[in-house]
């Protein structure tokens, strides 16, 4: 009997499907959510060492900004992301244009660099500070605004990869029956595709948020590289902070300001995303009004191709040329590598990423079809929103969270490398999930049900129905994973200082002024990258082309 005929079978079986659902909510709840606020316990256990806090208005006031930085600037970011999101998204599926696949996979290129080396590159296009022989822009830019400026390159392409998975299973044809019924093409897109488009923008903005709200590593070396790193903050950025001066990383005060600052962040995170994906549901584009004239003017004309060049504009202005600029490196005099160690952390990094997203797509599909399919219901609604909570948990307490947890199960430095794969899965399966959830919640479960009653089994109509469907969020949120997974810094290091992924070779080399070997690194890093993420477009291109 093959595999597939027993999975088959066995998936005919009530009480299998249930028991596969109870094991990756076990895992779920076990593995992620639990290590993951774990440091939440610390503000009962440790509250003595919060009062301290409360009662030192220098460090209190430290600590209220430094949470109000992070939230301000995730939601700019957000708002943002959504504006150019979602004509970009729009250009990708609807569009077809020469060179449109290598644009497709270097919209996720960013995601695959290393943090660290990021935030040299942003800072270096932006500002120019000294350290390369080539100028960049060299403008007067705020903290805050530099800051800002670097987390869209992080989280631009989640917007669009989550916007893109939406559209790709929405059937242009709406728009063109309603054209052909006298509708301007900004009237058809108005009235018929936005709708549909809530679980998508629900979910971009969840993952770009969290994403904003949880950045550590590449924060911390753009502040530290204008010199401001001791007097601006955003949560993470201060406990970076804290962590780089044991003194201040032990004493009790500072330990009471990380356990204030993680628990403040996840708690307002949770409730503000609550409220914002509750609204997101219940907002409603008001298409009833047609406004003829306006709609023909925007459709016709210059306007269309103005709102496209804009959008490209943005992709390469503010996106990929900061992202790129550490390439100028490669104009300075090649330095003398250790080729061995940097591809040893090379398949160290692969290696923790392919299995993160293994693990993330096998319990991560039980998951997602649950809270699609139950949205309304108590238990979906509950565990909906534990899913984002590993996203907005910046990754340095994440990582400590985690290492206080399993630590206290006596799993020593022998286990490091399986604690950093616990840590990336936790960071990395909400991506997986949020972009699977989007994605199956446009898909009507009478499909499914259809290929049932005509003999299918459970398994045969998820893998010869569903999943076909959802072939493009289970591609999209995998790389989003994958290369989450290859760029992390600060959970890695948190919990480790063992491990050498790329990430943490890089950034030692950083720290050792080698700023010529950490380019030329993370160069090759994002060549082997490119070469993956393209094939895998190459791939699933010729795929889908053969199934139609």
């Amino acid at each position: 009997m093959s595999l597939l005929k027993r999975i088959d079978d066995l998936s005919d079986n009530r009480k299998v499907r249930s028991g596969w659902f109870v094991f990756a909510c076990l895992v779920f709840i076990l593995v992620i959510v639990v290590p993951s606020i774990f440091v939440v316990t610390n503000l009962f256990t440790d509250w003595e060492l919060v009062d301290l806090v409360l009662n030192n208005e220098g460090i209190k006031d430290t600590v209220l900004s430094a949470v109000f930085n992070s939230f301000s600037i995730a939601f700019i970011v957000t708002i943002i992301d959504i504006l150019v999101g979602l004509p970009m998204a729009w250009i990708m599926v609807r569009k077809n244009f020469h060179g449109k696949r290598w644009l497709d996979t270097l919209l996720d290129m960013p995601l695959a660099f290393p943090t660290a080396v990021l935030g040299i590159s942003v800072v270096m296009f932006w500002i120019s500070p000294d350290g390369i022989s080539i100028p960049g822009l060299g403008l007067s830019l705020s903290p805050y605004m530099m800051v800002i400026l670097l987390h869209i390159i992080f989280t631009y392409p989640y917007m669009v990869r989550s916007l893109s998975a939406i559209l790709e299973q929405i059937d242009p044809n709406f728009e063109t029956a309603g054209m052909t019924l006298g509708a301007s093409r900004w009237t058809a897109v108005r009235t018929i595709t936005l709708p549909l488009f809530r679980a998508g923008l629900a979910t971009g903005f969840v993952l770009c948020f969290a994403r904003s709200l949880s950045e550590t590593g590449g924060t911390y070396i753009a502040l530290t590289m204008m010199g401001v790193q001791t007097s601006f903050f955003t949560g993470p950025s201060f406990i970076s902070f804290l962590k780089s001066d044991e003194s201040l990383y032990t004493s009790d005060e500072m330990m009471g300001a990380q356990i204030l600052i993680s628990v403040v962040m996840i708690v307002l995170a949770l409730v503000l995303m609550f409220v914002v994906r509750k609204f997101i549901a219940k907002f409603r584009i008001p298409y009833q009004k047609v406004w003829p004239q306006i709609g023909r003017k925007v459709s016709q004309g210059g306007l269309p191709k103005l709102k496209d060049g804009i959008t490209i504009a943005f992709l390469i202005v503010i996106v990929l040329l900061p992202s790129f600029y550490i390439f100028m490196y490669l104009t300075e005099p090649m330095p003398q590598m250790d080729y061995g160690t940097l591809l040893t952390s090379i398949a160290i990094s692969f290696g923790v990423a392919g299995v993160a997203v293994l693990v993330d797509i096998a319990i991560g599909v039980p998951m997602a079809l649950y809270i699609a399919r139950h949205k309304n219901g108590k238990l979906g609604q509950i565990l909906d929103n534990l899913v984002n909570v590993p996203l907005i948990i910046p990754t340095t307490a994440l990582g400590f969270s985690l290492s206080l947890f399993w630590g206290g199960f006596g799993l020593d430095s022998s286990f490091d490398l399986l604690l950093v794969i616990f840590g990336h899965i936790s960071f990395t399966y909400p991506l997986v999930v949020r972009n699977l959830i989007g994605a199956i919640e446009e898909v009507d479960p009478s499909c499914e049900e259809i290929a049932m009653t005509l003999g299918a089994k459970p398994f045969q109509a998820f893998s010869k129905v569903l999943f076909p469907i959802i072939n493009s969020a289970v591609i999209a949120g995998s790389i989003l994973a994958f290369t989450r997974s290859l760029g992390e810094t600060g959970a890695t290091t948190s919990i480790s200082q063992n491990v050498n992924t790329v990430p943490i070779y890089i950034t030692h080399l950083v720290e050792d002024g080698l700023y010529t070997e950490a380019a030329m690194c993370s160069i090759v890093l994002i060549a082997l990258c490119f070469i993956l993420m393209f094939g895998i477009r190459v791939v699933t291109g010729r795929r889908s082309k053969r199934d139609a």
